[in-house]
């Protein structure tokens, strides 16, 4: 008997939910208490979009390593976009550390509560969270000029998938200590 679902309908199905859920994250400040909501509501869309896109780029460095012919292609445009992505996400930031930083703000509160919870997790965060955007342009740069010339098990597309690696790791650590941030405070 023929099943009715393919594997291909469940892993759609499946990243489908997953994505709406996590787009949901943000969205719930909509219902917070502060005056940025729409500031916060935008930054958090874009870093959540960012880490699927980021986690999509991962996906796609299996293929290139293994010499698929197109995937070095599909990799680089998914990592032009993500990192544009991530670009927009930083100023989108930069927009919100405004008021993270004003008077009775979230860095006021945390510095008088936690100091150590500021000084570790949203100084590192800050950092981190910048490592993304040259990293990307790099590999997407390096698919770029070398594409053609890309063989399984290459040095340079080991260089490549490790670019990519460290690109959604950054980007993971960055979403995770901003969600505790905002646990933590709000803006």
């Amino acid at each position: 008997m023929k099943s009715m679902f393919t594997a291909r309908d469940l892993a759609v199905t499946q990243a489908s939910v997953a994505a709406l859920l996590f787009l949901s994250i943000p969205l719930f400040n909509i219902i917070g208490l502060s005056n940025h909501k729409l500031e916060a509501v935008l930054h958090g869309l874009g870093a959540t979009v960012t880490v699927i896109m980021s986690c999509q780029a991962l996906h796609l460095t299996y293929p290139m390593l293994r010499g698929k012919k197109g995937a070095a292609a599909n990799l680089e445009w998914v990592l032009w976009f993500t990192s544009l992505l991530v670009l927009v996400t930083i100023a989108l930031g930069n927009w919100l550390y405004i008021p993270y930083r004003g008077p009775d703000g979230p860095q006021q509160w945390l510095m008088y509560h936690s100091p150590e919870v500021h000084l570790i997790v949203m100084e590192y965060k800050e950092f981190v969270s910048l490592y993304p955007l040259p990293l990307g342009i790099a590999a997407a740069f390096l698919l770029r000029r070398f594409r053609h010339d890309l063989a399984a098990g290459s040095t340079l597309s080991g260089i490549i998938a490790l670019l990519v690696t460290l690109f959604w790791i950054c980007l993971l650590i960055g979403f995770a200590c901003g969600i505790g941030m905002t646990k933590l405070k709000m803006v």
